[in-house]
Parts: structure tokens; sequence; C-alpha cells
């Protein structure tokens, strides 16, 4: 498995499918779509070219992709945990104020 195509092609997925999921327009949703079918065909790359690889570079390259999915895992992690630390006060306050004006009931 080629490191870079597989990291390339994680990288599309992860892009893809914010254009779909945050954004409501029918060119982000062709945009989304688009780089989702180009993750695919980088993943049938990387799986080609590995076929061609000796035992000793697969089990390297399987770690250097596990380093890389480690690294975003936590870089996601200690993300949520800075904004979170920055904006959860902000961010009960206004469903407070939201509450206190009749415009929306929350439950958490």
């Amino acid at each position: 498995m080629c490191p870079i195509c597989w990291i390339s092609g994680f990288i599309a997925v992860l892009f893809g499918g914010s254009f779909i999921a945050t954004v409501n327009h029918p060119i982000s949703w062709i945009l989304g779509f688009g780089l989702i079918a180009y993750s695919f065909y980088k993943f049938y790359e990387a799986k080609k070219r590995g076929e061609r690889m000796t035992n000793e570079t697969k089990k390297r390259n399987k770690r250097i992709i596990f380093r890389f999915v480690q690294g975003a895992v936590v870089g996601s992690i200690v993300t949520v945990i800075i904004f979170y630390s920055l904006t959860h006060k902000e961010h009960k306050r206004m469903h407070l104020l939201l509450e206190k004006h009749g415009i929306e009931e929350h439950s958490h």
C-alpha cells in the first residue's frame, strides 16, 4: 500500500464529506462527491502499487499510515478540547439567553 496515495485519499474523503455535510448547496455536493470519487481512485492506486512491494516495505508503509491516522485523531481531540474550553461559557450563555426570550428550548 502506497502511503502517499492512501493519505491523499484519506484527506480527500475528509474534505469531500465535509463539503457534503456542512454546506447546503448543489455545487458543494458536486465538489464533495468529486473528492470522494477521487479518494476511491487514490485508494485503488495505493492498492495496485502495494501489490508490487516487498513485505518489508508493506510493513513499513502500514506503520507510516497508522502514525498518520494517530496524529489526525490526536489532533482532532486536542482541537475539540481547546475550542470547547474557549467557547463553552459563551455557548451556555447564548442558550440561556434564547430560553429566556422563549426562542428555543434546549435539553442539554
